[in-house]
């Protein structure tokens, strides 16, 4: 019980599930007007009246991400088919099956708790400024970048064509261009971009020759297995500390639930000690 995330997400899975089910999702339409009034009377299945003010708590239930794929008239003709299903259940005595009662018992338990823990636990449980740039200061080492450099990369299968482009870009031909030309390499259709690269991320003898270029500079001839390189160096940006500023809602994300958990334990250890308890162990022992 004390593992209460796992546990509150299955609950909160369970019945969700259930839910629609029950209404049977993804049904699509043009959305008809209703009068915004509680007391209007919506449907009548036998002697079971569905009100507006039914039908809206049943239509603010459902996520937004599902709502858009339904249809108001649709969703009532559901609840309809719903209502006359459960009629029919009580008429054959199932409401008074005992599974049936357990199963409806322990489902409301559930909801129960899903929304103890939600007031209770989820609401008043906050990360202060304080706790993220505490540990911010304790883990700075884990928010170290190395060094990266941008660069634009051509690839191509022979040195003689490698030899080919060093001399179109001393003739002035754009980089870009030229990689989505020749460049056999899958950055070509994007101008040979390839993003940041990061110290320690390529082969030892590219690296070599890349981190000493500045923005700007073009390299020599590097051969690889896959061919033979040309990179042009857009930008480097020196290691660093990543600042505070762009992990502070990583880092409460992070914290917030090892925090609840913490205060979901304490609050099940207030509750427990102030409750009065007997146990019968002996029934259940093998």
């Amino acid at each position: 019980m004390k593992a209460f995330y796992k546990n509150s997400a299955t609950y909160l899975i369970f019945f969700l599930f259930s839910f629609f089910i029950i209404i049977s999702m993804a049904i699509y339409g043009q959305e008809e007007g209703i009068i915004e009034d509680s007391q209007v009377i919506l449907a009548l299945i036998n002697e079971e009246v569905i009100t507006l003010n039914d039908f809206n708590q049943y239509w603010d239930s459902i996520p937004d991400q599902y709502r858009v794929q339904l249809n108001k008239v649709d969703l009532l003709e559901q609840l309809i088919i719903q209502a006359l299903l459960v009629q029919n259940a009580e008429e054959i005595g199932l409401k008074n099956n005992p599974e049936v009662t357990f199963q409806i018992k322990n489902t409301t338990d559930q909801i129960l708790i899903q929304y103890l823990i939600e007031k209770e636990i989820v609401e008043k449980t906050e990360i202060s400024e304080e706790e993220i740039s505490s540990y911010y200061e304790e883990h700075k080492e884990d928010y170290w970048k190395e060094e990266e450099i941008h660069a634009l990369n051509i690839l191509t299968e022979t040195e003689e064509q490698a030899m080919d482009v060093l001399k179109k870009l001393d003739e002035g031909t754009d980089f870009s261009v030229l990689a989505q030309e020749v460049s056999i390499a899958s950055s070509a259709s994007r101008g040979g971009d390839i993003g940041l690269i990061s110290k320690g991320t390529l082969t030892p003898d590219i690296e070599v020759q890349l981190f000493v270029l500045t923005p700007g500079d073009i390299s020599d001839i590097i051969p690889s297995e896959k061919g033979f390189h040309i990179f042009k160096i857009v930008d480097r940006i020196s290691a660093h500390y990543i600042e505070l500023d762009e992990i502070r809602e990583e880092i409460r994300y992070q914290l917030l639930p090892q925090k609840q958990q913490q205060a979901f334990d304490q609050y099940l250890k207030d509750i427990e000690d102030r409750a009065t308890i007997v146990k019968n162990l002996d029934s259940i022992k093998e």
